[in-house]
């Protein structure tokens, strides 16, 4: 029984310490981009809700978390209706810098398959239209993501619309996330729902 509830109270202080771990220290980890999903997920932010209005790239989480009877930041890349009413922000965390660009739906893009076929190769932001032939086109106004910044970046968001969007820390120039977004649903003043994936 002793050994029980030694063993019970050791996970709970591991639990704890693992909230207490601040936001800035979570930042700060040089090899952010080691724990982030290798495929695409489903979120989504909840304008009301203390702790989901935000999103971790890193794990996919909500950016907030309870701790000492507080909401506090644990690690948030993008928003959803705080800094701007019914637009995804990012760039919101300390240090961090974002933008964000609406790169229209599919149809804007000329296939279907726009999403799944934007990819970050050499430098520049491609749209593989076809997979069979290997057809591809530089999206340009992609560029418009890696211009230098030290703001937040906000972009209103329209379902079935896809999204480019990047965020640098002006304290680690090495440090950069780059994310598509596909937004599925939105629900203006209550939610966002949208898939993303890492470039």
């Amino acid at each position: 029984m002793k050994i029980f509830s030694k063993l019970i109270l050791s996970l709970a202080a591991l639990s704890c310490l693992s909230l207490s771990v601040s936001a800035q220290q979570f930042a700060s980890r040089t090899s952010r981009a080691s724990t982030l999903p290798a495929t695409s997920t489903i979120s989504t932010l909840y304008t009301n809700d203390p702790i989901a209005h935000t999103l971790c790239f890193i794990d996919g989480r909500e950016g907030g978390v309870f701790q000492d009877g507080e909401v506090r930041n644990r690690c948030s890349h993008i928003d959803f209706d705080t800094y701007k009413a019914g637009n995804l922000s990012v760039g919101i965390e300390g240090g961090e810098s974002g933008a964000i660009i609406d790169l229209g739906n599919p149809q804007d893009l000329q296939t279907n398959q726009a999403f799944a076929g934007l990819r970050f190769v050499d430098g520049k932001v491609i749209l593989i239209k076809d997979q069979r032939t290997g057809a591809r086109q530089e999206l340009t106004r992609a560029a418009q993501v890696f211009a230098a910044t030290t703001n937040m970046g906000s972009a209103e968001a329209r379902p079935g619309h896809i999204y480019l969007a990047r965020i640098t820390d002006r304290h680690n120039k090495d440090f950069q996330i780059l994310v598509k977004l596909l937004v599925l649903s939105v629900q203006p003043g209550e939610s966002v729902t949208f898939r993303w994936e890492l470039l």
